[in-house]
């Protein structure tokens, strides 16, 4: 709209037409009551016309302004005018102010008056934008909206303790690519993180942005984009370690590690069942004994319902007398009786226990960092070398599919697929480790 040669915009804030009309009818109405002169009669006759054709009656009016606004949004009573009115009224309405009335029809006042038109239509939401949008606020929604799981939650809401008091709570989307250089160089010198923990930080913060970006509500480009001070391959080569299993024998299949049978099974049963199928260690110490189940064909396997990953909820075939000593153990205890500790899931619970037996019979020395993620990356080295296909490798770890031909195109192997292709090879693994129950 034009008012004196100068364009005016207002949203009307839904998407819905007949909500539209009467919304961008009211709105006019505060113009004519507010800034237009009351000589205005052409206008006023126009308006007339206009609001006729395109609502009706009155009545149909005012229940589609109260029954149909927007989430979230409602409508101010205006000071001029009353939905309790018929349109006819609406347009005679309360006669303008004094300010306006003594005002000629002259095209600067016009102007002035034309920036005062009020927002007709105003949020519920109470929160002015430089609140709404600080990082505490941002960070906090972010983490709730966001499906992750709650070690995951622990994590982010640790990152957001790191920024939040080094940007002083700002709004965030004042930040630029320097703020966050400055941001690593904290992270880095002053609290002394090691790169791959700055990335995940980093990481976070590019991931939130990401989300504004998405809707709506951060304009400029992600200031965190490609900032990471690791690469790919280097985070790679940096992590766990595959560890051979003759080197995996000297431990887990010592006569010591074999006495854990007695002293502490559900530990004993974990390592076991990792070592022969590279599941997650959260994975394992949460399965019950419904988990264990038996194909149409005869295979034994695990159905996992609460991975890590979409792709991590698969079914993974383990040879029978693990799933025979794994559904008798279960069964006994319902579970095998561990708790996750402090946001960090279960590998504190199981990891501990690792530790403690290899410090205790001298093994610590043996692998820098061993933990049970490497028993992961150890299955996985060890089947490829086996010649076993890449993607029925990733469909038992839970890896992403990508790929057009196996993963995007085609239906996940079945669980009697992988047990064929990878069954008699877990076997193998049990019986060189000397696995008893």
């Amino acid at each position: 709209m034009r008012i004196a040669g100068k364009q005016i915009k207002r949203s009307l804030d839904t998407s819905d037409p007949a909500v539209a009309r009467v919304r961008g009818i009211q709105l006019l109405n505060e113009i004519m009551q507010n800034v237009l002169p009351a000589e205005s009669s052409k206008l006023k006759r126009q308006f007339t016309t206009f609001s006729n054709s395109h609502v009706g009656s009155s009545r149909d009016s005012i229940q589609i302004a109260h029954t149909h606004h927007a989430p979230g949004v409602v409508a101010t009573p205006l000071e001029s005018a009353r939905l309790s009115v018929a349109p006819d009224h609406l347009i005679e309405g309360q006669p303008p102010s004094d300010a306006i009335r003594s005002s000629s029809n002259e095209p600067q006042q016009l102007l002035r008056l034309a920036h005062q038109i009020p927002t007709v239509f105003v949020p519920r939401t109470a929160l002015p934008d430089q609140d709404k949008f600080k990082m505490a606020v941002v960070f906090s929604h972010y983490i709730a909206v966001k499906k992750i799981r709650e070690v995951t939650k622990v994590d982010y809401g640790s990152y957001a303790k790191d920024l939040v008091p080094f940007f002083k709570n700002r709004d965030i989307r004042s930040l630029c690519e320097q703020d966050v250089s400055d941001l690593i160089l904290h992270l880095r010198v002053e609290l002394g993180n090691d790169p791959r923990t700055v990335d995940n930080k980093v990481g976070f913060l590019r991931a939130v942005i990401n989300h504004l970006i998405k809707h709506g509500q951060f304009a400029a480009a992600n200031p965190a984009a490609a900032k990471n001070l690791v690469s790919k391959r280097e985070r790679r080569q940096s992590g766990t370690k595959p560890i051979a299993y003759n080197d995996l024998k000297v431990i887990f299949g010592s006569k010591d590690f074999a006495k854990l049978r007695l002293t502490n099974p559900s530990i004993y049963l974990i390592v076991m069942t990792g070592l022969c199928t590279g599941m997650r260690v959260s994975s394992i110490a949460r399965l019950s004994p419904t988990d264990l189940k038996v194909s149409m064909k005869g295979a034994t396997y695990i159905d996992i319902s609460a991975d890590k990953t979409v792709a991590g909820n698969r079914d993974i075939p383990i040879p029978r007398q693990l799933f025979d000593a794994l559904k008798s153990h279960l069964s006994e205890r319902n579970g095998f009786g561990l708790v996750g500790r402090g946001g960090k899931g279960y590998s504190d619970s199981v990891n501990k226990p690792i530790k403690s037996f290899l410090k205790e019979h001298h093994f610590d020395g043996r692998h820098e960092k061993l933990s049970f993620h490497a028993f992961r990356k150890s299955f996985n080295n060890h089947m490829l070398s086996l010649g076993v296909e890449r993607h029925i490798c990733g469909a038992i770890l839970g890896h992403v599919d990508e790929s057009m031909t196996t993963g995007i195109y085609a239906l996940p192997p079945s669980v009697d697929m992988l047990e064929q292709r990878v069954g008699h090879h877990q076997q193998d693994v049990l019986n060189y480790l000397g696995f008893k129950w």
